[in-house]
């Protein structure tokens, strides 16, 4: 349980309140003012719009009302200040925010995209909260209480893992020889699902069995720390090549998101001969 609780339901409050106020008006009406180019070292086609940086604004001032003392890392503030992200080194507690994950989505109208938050100390994650508010869907979870869907419990299916799975490798972020090992050695071992382009649907979609597995290399704190102790309080997996588990401080490397622990043992036993990849080169704390 949480040393320093947040109250869970007033973040709820909080993420409808701007999903609904702020986020939604704005959804399928922005103008083309509204979006421009984030020109991100590993992403030069990112994009960014100016509801992104107007909830992450607001979030912010929230959350530390809410909660004073305690930093908000949130991904434009990042983008704009690098060092803001060494407060995750710090053994206090930290908010990781993502005020529109998904953003490319929700500039072409699809409802695939939402507020993702963590609250995290001494770099484990400890309560997160995913909003899709386009679909009004509300995931939560804090640490040994498990995982909840609009206020219901929620647990990853327990069933037979089918032959073929459902699943997506996401390569356009490694290093070159490590993409081109990766997709020679997974092909034709499942079937390919498309990119939902947003971490907060294709994780819940893991946890609520439309696909079984994701591959991941970069590993940004905001993208990855919330729904990946979602999911595994919903019974599911977040781990290294090597098995260790995901870590909101975790440098970029292979990772597998899996419905169950036979899920990412299967996807695992297909990289074994690319043990060489099983540790990133360096730690950034």
């Amino acid at each position: 349980m949480i040393d320093r609780a947040p109250d869970i339901d007033a973040i709820s409050a909080l993420l409808i309140e701007v999903g609904r106020d702020l986020i939604l008006p704005r959804f399928r009406r922005l103008d083309p003012g509204d979006v421009e180019r984030k020109h991100t070292a590993t992403d030069p086609d990112d994009v960014v719009t100016v509801v992104d940086r107007q909830a992450e604004a607001r979030l912010t001032e929230s959350l530390l009302s809410l909660l004073p003392g305690t930093p908000v890392i949130g991904e434009e503030a990042v983008h704009a200040r690098p060092e803001i992200l060494e407060g995750l080194g710090s053994d206090g507690p930290v908010w990781l925010l993502d005020p529109i994950d998904g953003t490319r989505n929700f500039v072409a109208g699809d409802d695939g995209f939402g507020i993702m938050l963590a609250y995290v100390t001494g770099g484990e994650a400890q309560a997160a909260w995913i909003l899709l508010p386009a679909r009004d869907e509300l995931f939560v979870a804090e640490a040994g209480s498990g995982a909840f869907f609009n206020g219901t419990p929620v647990k990853v299916a327990v069933k037979e893992p089918p032959p073929l799975l459902r699943g997506v490798l996401h390569v356009r972020y490694m290093p070159a020889g490590l993409k081109a090992s990766i997709t020679s050695t997974a092909r034709g071992r499942f079937r390919v699902e498309s990119d939902a382009r947003s971490a907060a649907v294709e994780y819940m979609d893991i946890l609520r069995g439309s696909r079984d597995f994701a591959v991941y290399y970069r590993l940004l704190p905001w993208d990855h720390a919330a729904p990946a102790l979602i999911l595994s309080e919903g019974g599911g997996r977040c781990e290294h090549l090597g098995g260790d588990p995901y870590r909101p401080r975790s440098p970029d490397q292979v990772t597998i998101v899996a419905s169950s622990s036979r899920i990412a043992d299967r996807v695992r036993g297909w990289f074994a001969p690319l043990t060489r990849f099983a540790a990133p080169d360096r730690a950034i704390y």
